[in-house]
């Protein structure tokens, strides 16, 4: 008589263990329901392959850029200011343009041109007539396409994503970026480009058609609501008022901008240079070293893509980031290639993790309409003082040394991150979050699977 109680208590524990089981996969493995969605998976498909081109175009370019100047750092980073510099001149255009048309058809057309450009840059490569001028050009235009791609994406993102997937969306793009981008490609780029650079951006040109491939079999999208008659002046106008009179928006991103122009923009310069003319390391390690950097990156994405909106958004946020920041002071005594990486390791997967937070704010907190301006507005003041900084990064890092350099702007660029943790008035957009998370809740036991209301409002 005794056993049949048991027997029934072990057949209900194992039914509820089940039951828990399935209940975790269903509401916690975020990136296995975002896949049954259809657009997004072929939106991150295409990207997934472009990114891997990119990877392989990112060593390809700057080693050309090195062989063709006599490895020159500052005109290295002329080169990245070229690319950078109509990205900051067009983008709050682009935003407006992408607030008035679909986003889809804006990122098929910007697929489509940069494979026609990098189609050009591998016959020049090919036929001998590639110099410095010349990539300074595909450079510019290349900068200028994307300046309308970079805010697209963004807003096409909760047109094609369930609001409760968008962090797990915001993480899976940067998490195959860094595996594609940041680890595999970079470290396939210099096995090819060490070949044949022509080679390395010809499969960059290839994945570009992949993606707009896979953006031309999603779904068609809506143009975006706007009022009639508005000029486009008139809406990038809109776009920065919200951002002006938006406490987290506008301070984020001006030490956001400071701490991209002195510190992390510069990496692809100042890596790559010190690996090559410092430590005299070969082209086939500068691909790996970009290659740790995207599968540390790539850690963070998978964390990021399963992680919760933590309650305090900004502190969280800023907390990763200024970790990032004070890591750059281990460059100050890196006297090997191993040592160098510990600072991308440290800093990639944290810098991610804080990215994830920062863009499902603004896809959560932003009207819709205003997603597209306001994106615009938040890449051109991130990216705004990039050129120069790249350019001036080069200079000091000739006259100081890179280990010099690293040193001093860790520290500069921690302090903005400090003032933020610590401000009332910047932290005061999670208050009603707070305020929430106070009340009392049920056990979950209490709740069918898929209807507990803790999850409302949180970003789960």
């Amino acid at each position: 008589m005794g056993q049949a109680p048991l027997a029934n208590y072990l057949v209900n524990l194992r039914g509820l263990q089940c039951n828990v089981v399935s209940t975790l996969v269903k509401k916690k493995i975020a990136l296995v329901q975002l896949a049954k969605h259809r657009e997004p998976r072929l939106l991150v498909t295409g990207q997934t392959v472009s990114q891997f081109g990119d990877g392989v175009a990112l060593v390809a370019l700057t080693l050309l850029v090195l062989d063709t100047t006599h490895d020159s750092a500052s005109k290295l980073a002329w080169f990245v200011a070229a690319r950078t510099t109509p990205q900051v001149i067009f983008l709050l255009v682009g935003g407006a343009i992408v607030d008035r048309f679909s986003r889809r058809i804006l990122l098929l057309i910007s697929d489509c041109v940069r494979a026609l450009l990098t189609a050009v840059l591998v016959v020049l490569i090919a036929t001998g007539h590639l110099r410095f001028d010349e990539l300074l050009l595909f450079a510019v235009l290349f900068g200028t396409f994307d300046a309308v791609f970079m805010p697209a994406i963004t807003a096409l993102t909760p047109e094609i994503v369930p609001e409760e997937l968008l962090p797990a969306m915001n993480a899976v793009r940067p998490l195959s970026n860094n595996l594609m981008g940041n680890m595999l490609g970079p470290a396939v780029g210099g096995v090819i480009a060490a070949v044949s650079t022509s080679w390395a951006i010809g499969v960059d040109c290839a994945t570009f058609l992949v993606s707009a491939s896979a953006l031309f079999l999603m779904k068609p999208t809506p143009t975006p609501r706007r009022t009639p008659g508005t000029s486009m002046i008139s809406e990038i106008k809109e776009g920065v008022r919200f951002v002006r009179s938006t406490r987290w928006l506008r301070t984020g991103l001006v030490a956001v901008g400071v701490t991209n122009a002195i510190m992390f923009s510069p990496l692809a310069v100042l890596i790559p240079y010190l690996l090559r003319h410092t430590l005299h390391d070969s082209k086939v390690i500068v691909g790996y070293t970009f290659a740790v950097m995207g599968l540390s990156g790539a850690i963070g994405a998978l964390v990021a893509s399963n992680m919760k909106a933590p309650r305090r958004r900004i502190r969280v946020m800023w907390g990763v980031w200024t970790v990032a920041s004070l890591s750059g002071l281990i460059i100050g005594i890196a006297t090997n290639f191993w040592e160098v990486m510990i600072f991308p390791v440290v800093a990639s997967p944290l810098l991610l993790l804080g990215n994830v937070i920062w863009e499902s704010m603004m896809q959560t907190e932003v009207p819709r309409e205003l997603l597209g301006r306001v994106s615009s507005v938040d890449w051109f003041m991130t990216l705004g003082l990039s050129p120069i900084g790249v350019v001036v990064a080069g200079l000091l890092a000739t006259e100081w040394g890179v280990r010099t350099y690293f040193v001093v702007v860790s520290l500069l660029s921690s302090a903005p991150g400090v003032w933020i943790i610590l401000s009332r008035k910047i932290n005061q957009v999670d208050a009603g979050r707070l305020k929430k998370s106070e009340v009392a809740e049920p056990p979950l036991a209490t709740f069918p699977p898929g209807e507990n209301p803790s999850s409302q409002n949180l970003g789960i």
